[in-house]
């Protein structure tokens, strides 16, 4: 292994785990006092089975797994960390607004009344029943008509704040945190995946157009809305690839592992007259070394089975968040699942949008077989562990019970009015 370069003064070691429903990976990065660019200096990741659809089933398997995760990533960095910033994709996320409204009396809106509209929506959200662990100022309403993105300077009667909060179940998140603090490990900070993955892969032009996140995980979906530049609503489906390996080894009569090793290798969102003349060679269920060969289309059409029912999914879910109309036309595809060959253009077909498979970018000294859809959270961890700047929320550490129905589709649309 070469020699790493030494640590420098003033330089900032950050270390992160992605801790989803089929790996666990680890990250440790350093930030320079003159250096916008996190460079990585280790990294490791495994196969874990102690998650479930993104929740913690076995505590010690997932223990195990971070820990190797982790001591591999520092035996590659040549440091030892203690402190880490976790993602999280399960857990119950939920997105919801709390807006309130105080009066300015016509006066031009201060940075005094910011930040006593600020103080009111946090003392507005009831500290019971789930954490928060995202909340940001996503709009702006002045007299209750007109949507703006930045309220200074302007004059109105009053001043409303919608503010978009990010949270989990409670349990979820103990049972992740104790799993890694089983491991020697400090949990600073726990991200949501979907605001993780978009850091590292959606364009500020992307953001501010409007655009549709959707992480292909293991055992879940989520799908963030952007607008403006600001995420504007969320929604998880308990569905991810895992589904589509276990109907591929159903339908092929394989096991798991030999069912996800042929749809990486073999599969395809896309089907082609030669698939039916194809043939491959499929692992069989009583073990060994035998092999038996089935037509390619076998593979593919077990793989889009799922693909059909998830992506119908997803675009009811579009629906239900408000994301429609030709504000609506952008859609990045990440996760895992994203690398399965055909599934951009299988994707415009079914959302009937533009799609496009989005990589991870912003670190220095990412391994080239790194920089893939699969590693879009990781990166994103990464680079908001090293940025060190609390979110709005993080001022204050509290918990969230979100209101009966949802705003977000009505502030999509306040949003699409004001583009």
């Amino acid at each position: 292994m070469s020699r790493k370069p030494a640590k420098q003064r003033g330089e900032k070691t950050v270390a992160v785990l992605d801790v989803g429903s089929s790996k666990v990976a680890a990250l440790i990065a350093l930030v320079g006092p003159d250096e916008d660019v996190p460079r990585v200096i280790g990294m490791h990741q495994l196969a874990c089975t102690g998650m479930k659809s993104g929740l913690v089933a076995d505590l010690a398997a997932v223990e195990s797994a971070v820990r190797q995760a982790m001591d591999k990533a520092e035996r590659n960095a040549g440091v030892t960390v203690r402190d880490v910033a976790v993602s999280v994709s399960a857990g119950g996320l939920e997105s919801d607004l709390a807006t309130v409204e105080v009066d300015i009396g016509g006066q031009r809106i201060e940075r005094a009344d910011l930040d006593h509209v600020h103080d009111e929506a946090r003392a507005g959200i009831e500290p019971e029943g789930r954490i928060v662990l995202h909340a940001e100022p996503a709009l702006y309403t002045l007299d209750g008509q007109n949507a703006v993105i930045n309220p200074l300077g302007l004059h109105a009667e009053t001043l409303a704040v919608s503010i978009n909060i990010l949270s989990a179940e409670r349990a979820p998140m103990q049972n992740l945190e104790m799993a890694v603090r089983s491991a020697d490990l400090n949990v600073t900070s726990k991200i949501a995946a979907p605001v993780a993955a978009a850091r590292a892969c959606l364009s500020a032009q992307e953001k501010a157009l409007g655009v549709a996140l959707v992480d292909l995980g293991a055992g879940r979906t989520n799908i963030a809305i952007f607008a403006q530049g600001l995420m504007v609503g969320f929604s998880s489906i308990a569905m991810g690839g895992e589904d589509v390996t276990q109907d591929v080894a159903s339908a092929l009569g394989t096991p798991p592992y030999a069912a996800e090793r042929l749809k990486a290798l073999k599969g395809s969102a896309s089907a082609v007259p030669r698939d039916n003349h194809e043939r491959i060679d499929v692992p069989g269920l009583q073990g060994g070394d035998s092999l038996y060969q089935r037509p390619r289309a076998e593979l593919v059409h077990a793989i889009r089975g799922r693909l059909d029912v998830l992506f119908a999914l997803i675009d009811e879910r579009f629906e239900e968040l408000g994301f429609v109309g030709p504000r609506a036309r952008q859609v990045v595809l990440a996760g895992g699942g994203a690398a399965l060959a055909g599934i951009a253009d299988y994707a415009e077909g079914i959302l009937g949008r533009n799609v496009r498979i989005g990589a991870p970018s912003g670190l220095t000294g990412f391994p080239e077989q790194q920089q893939a859809s699969a590693f879009n959270v990781l990166t994103g961890l990464a680079l908001m562990a090293s940025e060190d700047q609390p979110d709005f929320w993080q001022q204050k550490t509290t918990t969230f019970v979100p209101a009966e129905g949802s705003g977000l589709s009505r502030m999509w649309r306040l949003l699409k009015q004001n583009i």
